[in-house]
């Protein structure tokens, strides 16, 4: 318990300080931008106009982003440097019976880096220490790494703020389970627990109690694992 929690302050603290350089780079960079377009005598109210369309983009990101392209990576080479950037889950997940099924990429197009919003999404993710890697000369690719519990219940999803847990029903619910914040929403079938700050087995024990709860309400967990069911619940949670 006590590696498994140590563990799991590192990753988080390593992801706030990705944040935080990220976002001292952002006001860097529109400080300099401003400061730019100032000694050229760029007039004040176009200033104010750029800066306007720059709140626009933040306020409608995720149209601006778009839903990603959900990708089974096949690449030893790839594979590789997930692994190695997620090492420390890798053994938390295997000591609570979790076994690697796949690898997982999110793929965005290259022209979507020419919005203001999403590159410094994109950015955050790459400070914090997100495998990345370009696809086809077209498509920034995300990779993470997706394990199954020991029953064949449960999906495990790490990123670069903590952990995520997915168990589907066959009514169609999707019982999610994670131990940072950040979205709320999801899908009307999704019933999402929060856990803020809390480590990889602690979160892990708090979604079996959650299973036990749907599975004593009469439902019945799915048991299809591939890497197509995995994108079709990720898509909504």
């Amino acid at each position: 318990m006590e590696t498994d929690n140590q563990g799991h302050q590192s990753e988080s603290q390593t992801g706030k300080r990705g944040v935080l350089r990220a976002s001292a780079l952002i006001i860097s960079l529109e400080v300099t931008l401003i400061a730019l377009l100032w000694a050229i005598h760029v007039p004040w109210g176009v200033v104010q106009i750029l800066l306007l369309l720059i709140i626009i983009a933040a306020l409608f990101s995720k149209q601006l982003t778009g839903p990603p392209e959900h990708v089974q990576i096949s690449s030893p080479t790839f594979e590789h440097r997930i692994q190695n950037r997620y090492r420390s889950e890798f053994n938390q997940l295997a000591n609570l019976g979790f076994t690697p099924l796949f690898f997982y990429g999110e793929a965005f197009p290259l022209y979507r880096l020419l919005l203001i919003y999403p590159a410094i999404l994109f950015l955050i993710m790459w400070l914090n220490r997100e495998v990345a890697t370009v696809q086809n000369g077209s498509k920034l690719l995300f990779g993470f790494p997706i394990f199954i519990s020991i029953n064949k219940t449960t999906y495990a999803h790490p990123n670069q703020l903590g952990m995520k847990y997915h168990t589907a029903f066959q009514d169609g619910t999707i019982l999610l389970t994670k131990n940072y914040g950040g979205k709320t929403k999801y899908g009307s079938m999704v019933v999402t627990h929060i856990m803020k700050n809390t480590s990889i087995s602690d979160t892990w024990t708090e979604h079996q109690k959650q299973i036990q709860a749907q599975e004593a309400a009469g439902k019945q967990i799915d048991r299809q694992i591939s890497f197509q069911a995995f994108s079709d619940i990720s898509y909504e949670a």
